[in-house]
């Protein structure tokens, strides 16, 4: 499946040919605060070939993702290409038909029915749906789109099972922001040996660090100035834990809850101790972990599983966890793109590790074959940053790096990886900061990090 969007739903030819135009290469600094408005609106989204294959294939498509990431679009997009009806639950007369009869609120209007913000119409809607459609076995008859995983809970998720595909819409992946066709992770499966031979980047770290401090959201993209992408991500915690947490979840504290995302932040990219953090709020350790969950379920943190394959007795089990954008973990930890370059910065690596693993879980998404990502960790012993593992066995590894050089120590998990695996080890990658692709080895590569865009 190509990465672009199909041809039944991509943008005209002439909206492709200004995205190439203003096209974001590495630095948001090349660009005037104009080009990005008009190259968020125009850019394509590469999951749309998944919503059109999906709605083919199954009664129901459900759309998980952040708030702001794009769904409502993406939804839009598919009614332009598509037909249908497109409904908000935003609307608050709207959302009081769906309490009032959610039967007849799912049988008025041309299908498919586009329901945004399904999680706030609760559980009698998606039961709802589950009788629409189990009277009709016609694919396409819904799409629901919502702002946390509202299908997390088992009577919901078992309500719809077997009825309903899942895809994820994450804030703008720089892939999409640059063009590229091809996704890092096809090319890694594929022909890893190419990355060998690519011309030096034309990025440098000051433009890895604008891209991180910024971050992804399409909102903020266009905004002129630092205080007001900050005043945005205020504005934008607020919401989700005063509105969406608190409806979910019925929290009466909700300090707690910024509190712990805080500092999760300070703990991206790393194993969170959970002991630790119960501590320095006061909660018990199961109500962190409690919170924890509320704060994944509202997409606002991501865990990374610990990989294994029983290569190992002493590998660490515990997640690793990233919060899911690196503009929000940059606001959240109060340090920008300057902050990021200075001789002594503590929060550069980790987030540069989470903006690398950030930009392979959405990579990840419209593969057209089902890739998982982990961290491995022997205890006291070698580690690899991101363990990508597809669904036949095979393996590629990466190592984040926020430096301009790199040796061949910084291939020791990697090579320990390697080893172990075998024949299913496919290739494995230091992505640095610096500008040239240089080989350490069978099977072994250091890679600047535009890579993961650059073709």
């Amino acid at each position: 499946m190509s990465a672009h969007p199909s041809a039944e739903c991509r943008s005209n030819g002439s909206t492709m040919s200004v995205t190439r135009a203003v096209k974001c290469r590495c630095s948001v600094r090349r660009m005037s605060v104009l080009q990005m408005g008009v190259l968020v609106e125009l850019v394509p989204r590469h999951i749309v070939d998944h919503a059109v294959e999906f709605l083919a294939a199954f009664r129901v498509v459900i759309i998980n993702g952040p708030r702001q990431s794009g769904k409502t679009t993406l939804l839009r997009q598919l009614e332009a290409c598509r037909g249908g009806t497109y409904l908000t639950l935003d609307d608050g007369t709207l959302r009081a038909a769906a309490h009032a009869d959610p039967e007849v609120f799912v049988a008025d209007g041309p299908k498919p029915m586009m329901i945004d913000e399904i999680q706030r119409g609760g559980d009698d809607l998606v039961l709802a749906i589950k009788s629409a459609v189990d009277r009709s076995a016609e694919r396409g008859q819904f799409v629901l789109a919502g702002s946390t995983r509202f299908l997390a809970t088992p009577s919901l998720s078992e309500s719809l099972a077997g009825r309903a595909s899942i895809i994820e819409v994450w804030p703008f992946a720089q892939q999409e922001l640059s063009g590229g066709s091809t996704s890092f992770l096809e090319r890694a499966f594929h022909e890893p040996e190419s990355f060998r031979t690519t011309t030096p980047s034309s990025c440098d770290r000051e433009d890895y660090f604008d891209l991180i401090a910024r971050g992804f959201y399409p909102e903020v993209m266009a905004m002129r100035s630092e205080l007001a992408r900050g005043e945005w991500y205020r504005a934008y915690v607020q919401s989700i834990i005063d509105t969406d947490i608190r409806e979910m979840a019925k929290i009466d504290e909700p300090s707690n809850l910024r509190h712990l995302l805080r500092l999760v932040a300070a703990s991206t990219a790393q194993e969170l101790n959970v002991v630790k953090t119960a501590g320095d709020l006061g909660l018990h350790r199961t109500t962190i972990s409690r919170y924890l969950g509320l704060l994944e379920t509202v997409f606002l943190v991501q865990s990374l599983p610990a990989w294994s394959r029983n290569l190992n007795a002493r590998a660490v089990r515990r997640p690793k966890v990233h919060i899911t954008d690196t503009g929000l973990a940059a606001h959240l930890l109060s340090v920008d793109a300057e902050g990021l370059s200075a001789r002594v910065a503590p929060a550069r690596g980790a987030l540069v590790e989470t903006f690398i693993a950030n930009e392979l879980a959405k990579q990840a998404t419209w593969a057209p074959y089902r890739m998982n990502l982990f961290h491995w960790r022997i205890s006291q012993g070698a580690e690899v940053d991101l363990v990508i593992e597809r669904t036949n066995g095979r393996v590629v590894g990466v190592e984040a790096k926020s430096t301009d050089a790199v040796d061949l120590k910084d291939f020791k998990g990697l090579t320990t990886l390697r080893d172990a695996l075998g024949d299913q080890f496919v290739h494995g990658f230091v992505l640095y900061t610096g500008k040239r692709s240089l080989a350490f080895g069978d099977r072994l590569t250091a890679l600047p990090i535009s890579a993961l865009w650059d073709r």
